[in-house]
């Protein structure tokens, strides 16, 4: 073991990693509008803040991490202002570190054994390739297709699982976000289970036999390629904007309300939405595809916070069916919660987030004219420690979780 950590910081070392030793994990919580005006200004308009939890009501959990040379600073802002506060992690490369634990080991054969491996780590996007192409050549009811092509030129793959041929069609998207580790791997376990379950488990058989499932595992194979060899806390794609600002947050570059309030033009901020709608060749890639296999359903994975949230983010206008898609919001969460305790709270993302322009889930709604659609905050809740960095030991509760919720929307559909 102490050979591969070695290896590993070798590895870090030689491609110059970001590292967040001595970076500070904030809560504050906003109680007054102007407390959260101010709040907003502090974390959008400074370099040495990278904001996690985005401000956006009075008395909403605010999360964001800050570099060493500005702690005292911002320790000194916040009290100014009379906010409450709480630090929740002095080191954040500590939980890095302890997040990395064997994620670069890689297997050396295609075997149950290597499979089992690959989805109980942070797989490295080549081996989560492999491993879909091994379900494909494995199992009669896995076929894979071609998306489209990253800006780096990397695959994004879709998997589709089917039984038979008329079958409605629930469209699952993972890693949009780069950073959101357990989105991806919560996924890749389900894939996992799709493949190799059907006829072993009820729950996989019956999920089958309703409809044909697609997943696209990693929306983000540049960013996500990023965050495991230079930043474990980049967002975005990695399309150069200008000389000095790479990249466009891809949940915010789809055509649903993509101007005006809500979203962000500034180039260098984590939630920089392109220059035009479907600017990057992710979202205009994923979207053309998910028009051509017209899905039933669509699911948007995402971490964290536990939240299973409905449409519309970009309007306070709700869809016609909004109270038949938080009913059914409410009872995936209430199944999510079974599994392992964790509280998963429901409700349409506005009320969560304010307003966001240009979602996935708001387009697929809007101009797919897909008739569910939902996101999936996984775990953990806000105020835990390490925020998006979790070990690997949470995927298997994780994906337990997110498999409960999509079972429980596919059995609400019928």
């Amino acid at each position: 073991m102490w050979i591969v950590m070695v290896l590993v910081l070798m590895r870090a070392v030689e491609i110059g990693a970001k590292n967040y030793t001595n970076y500070q994990l904030f809560l504050a919580i906003p109680r007054t509008p102007d407390q959260l005006e101010r709040l907003k200004f502090m974390v959008q308009n400074t370099p040495q803040v990278d904001i996690w939890i985005e401000p956006s009501y009075v008395n909403h959990k605010v999360e964001f991490i800050v570099s060493p040379s500005y702690v005292q600073k911002m320790k000194f802002q916040l009290s100014s202002f009379e906010f409450e506060y709480l630090i929740l992690n002095k080191n954040i490369q500590d939980a890095i570190d302890e997040e990395n634990k064997d994620t670069h080991q890689r297997g050396s054969h295609y075997t149950g054994l290597w499979s089992k491996s690959v989805t109980d780590k942070y797989a490295t996007y080549e081996e989560i390739i492999d491993l879909l192409k091994y379900y494909q050549s494995h199992y009669n009811h896995v076929l894979l297709d071609l998306v489209g092509k990253s800006w780096e030129n990397r695959d994004i793959m879709a998997i589709k699982f089917s039984v038979g041929s008329g079958k409605k069609k629930i469209f699952v998207e993972c890693g949009t976000h780069s950073r959101e580790w357990i989105s991806i791997a919560s996924c890749l376990k389900i894939i996992k289970w799709m493949a190799t379950k059907f006829r072993r488990d009820s729950g996989v058989t019956n999920m089958l036999q309703l409809y044909e499932w697609i997943f696209v595992p990693v929306v983000n194979p540049d960013g996500y390629n990023y965050t495991q060899e230079t930043d474990r806390m980049w967002r975005k794609n990695r399309k150069p904007v200008t000389k000095r600002c790479t990249g466009t947050d891809l949940n915010r570059n789809y055509d649903a309300n993509w101007s005006g309030l809500g979203g962000c033009d500034y180039t260098a901020s984590p939630v920089y939405r392109g220059p035009s709608p479907f600017s990057e060749p992710e979202t205009l890639s994923l979207a053309g595809f998910i028009k051509k296999e017209k899905p039933y359903a669509f699911f948007s994975v995402h971490s964290y916070s536990e939240y299973v949230l409905t449409p519309f983010a970009s309007t306070e206008e709700k869809p016609e069916d909004s109270e038949e898609l938080t009913r059914l919001a409410m009872q995936a969460a209430a199944e999510m919660e079974k599994v392992n305790g964790h509280r998963f709270a429901a409700g349409r993302i506005i009320e969560f987030y304010g307003m966001i322009r240009g979602s996935s889930v708001d387009w697929a709604k809007m101009k797919a004219n897909i008739t569910y659609s939902f996101v999936f905050e996984l775990r953990p809740n806000r105020g835990a420690m390490n925020g998006f960095i979790l070990p690997k030991s949470n995927i298997k509760p994780s994906a337990l979780e997110l498999f409960a919720g999509l079972k429980t929307f596919a059995k609400g559909f019928l």
